[in-house]
């Protein structure tokens, strides 16, 4: 499937929360429960860092992915962790499994080489194994598990987390 991946702008955040709260509306894929509104992810698109990037990949003029990566959270209060990138995908469930996943991190991989991060992480909930399949496919290493780390509906969830140096 050909998709165009590019820098998401504030003018995509209509196409971004689509799929975003379709992900959110799973219940199932990620820790995320509430769903976001397009001003919300205006503001939030517009304001990302020098150091932050939101890649966004289009089949057919139609957003249908997302990634986000950023500075680790403790990067803002100290320099020892801004070798270290956190990072987000949500894919729409009709394009998952045609290599969208693949090329928007290939987007960020780059992003992040040329933004001086040596290291990405990331949190997938236990029992999604097609996205541990895909950031193990992607170089990423499992470091840990956090038990009960993640609570849906009132059920736990484990968390494993994740590491790729760059």
């Amino acid at each position: 499937m050909n998709a165009l991946i590019r820098k998401a702008t504030p003018d995509d955040a209509e196409a971004v929360v689509a799929v975003m709260n379709a992900v959110i509306l799973e219940g199932k894929w990620t820790a995320l429960t509430n769903p976001f509104t397009e001003a919300e992810e205006r503001a939030f698109i517009a304001g990302l860092g020098a150091r932050s990037a939101m890649f966004v990949a289009e089949v057919a003029h139609r957003i249908v992915g997302i990634q986000v990566i950023e500075p680790d959270g403790l990067a803002d209060y100290t320099e020892s962790m801004r070798h270290v990138a956190t990072v987000g995908t949500w894919l729409h469930a009709d394009f998952r499994g045609y290599q969208i996943g693949q090329r928007l991190a290939e987007a960020s991989f780059a992003f992040a080489r040329d933004n001086g991060y040596e290291k990405c992480a990331i949190q997938v909930l236990a029992h999604n194994a097609r996205a541990l399949r895909f950031y193990r496919k992607l170089g990423f290493e499992k470091t840990g598990v956090a038990k009960k780390h993640v609570k849906l509906d009132g059920c736990f969830y484990d968390a494993v987390y994740l590491e790729k140096f760059l």
